[in-house]
């Protein structure tokens, strides 16, 4: 049996195992995939241990994506435009790098529609460069807003964290690519406000319908959740283990089992 499996801390959220279990089963794949509870420290060992039992293909979550890049034997053209990797594959004697938090951002918004047009990401981690790098793939000029840290400055225009008190410029697509409006997080201010024309990504997946969905939709914008970019992501997973994407009808339906 191949062992899979997504490593993080904390990983007791993840829907990573009942995805991909149920992909599993779906196509007859004697398959299993694992939750490991992981802090950057522990990657490296860890990972030989997997390897050790079988372990085969690896999903990396917070904090690990950018651990791991040092250690990859190779990689793909999308790590090396994120400084990160979500998918992992031993082959060949060692690690090999994917990003497929871009590949689903970049299937799943809409390209920009003119030469000027603008977008926002709110963070400044693995998904923050990966919506960054997708954006820019997709033709927008990007602004980055985050809250002061010892972290380098990664991107060229840089504005100071003022979510609370911000009056947003037009914007085609706002991305929230923090933990802000995850269960335990704290909560979307109700003053902010959004245009129609605006498209706003959510990368929080628990709560299905973040506040932050729910206000862009009462006001008729274009949404993408975070549920629908996990599933994308996770089928497209698929590809750099088993050279095909995954189902992503089904995958989709184990989620939404999990939430009702």
């Amino acid at each position: 049996m191949e062992l899979y499996a997504v490593f993080g801390q904390p990983i007791h959220h993840s829907l990573s195992p009942q995805m991909h279990n149920r992909a599993f089963s779906a196509t007859n794949r004697t398959a299993f995939y694992l939750p490991v509870e992981c802090s950057p420290k522990e990657l490296l060992p860890k990972l030989a241990a997997f390897h050790d039992l079988g372990g085969r293909g690896v999903n990396l979550t917070r904090p690990l994506k950018e651990t791991i890049i040092p250690h990859l034997r190779a990689q793909s053209p999308w790590v090396e435009k994120t400084g990160a990797a979500n998918t992992i594959l031993w082959e060949n004697d060692g690690w090999v790098g994917d990003n497929t938090d871009i590949q689903a951002f970049v299937a799943m918004v809409p390209p920009a529609p003119h030469a000027q047009s603008t977008a926002l990401v709110l963070g400044q981690g693995g998904v923050a460069r990966a919506s960054v790098a997708g954006l820019e793939v997709l033709g927008y000029h990007v602004s980055v807003m985050a809250r002061p840290s010892q972290k380098a400055r990664w991107h060229s225009s840089w504005i100071a964290w003022q979510w609370d008190t911000l009056h947003l410029p037009p914007y085609d697509v706002i991305v929230n690519a923090t933990p802000l409006g995850q269960d335990g997080e704290g909560e979307w201010p109700d003053t902010v406000k959004f245009l129609p024309h605006t498209t706003i990504v959510d990368w929080v997946y628990r709560p299905n319908t973040t506040r932050l969905i729910q206000q862009a939709r009462r006001v008729g914008a274009h949404t993408v959740d975070g549920l629908s970019l996990l599933v994308k992501q996770a089928s497209l997973a698929w590809m750099s283990w088993f050279g095909t994407e995954g189902p992503f009808a089904v995958m989709a339906e184990a989620v939404r089992d999990y939430y009702d």
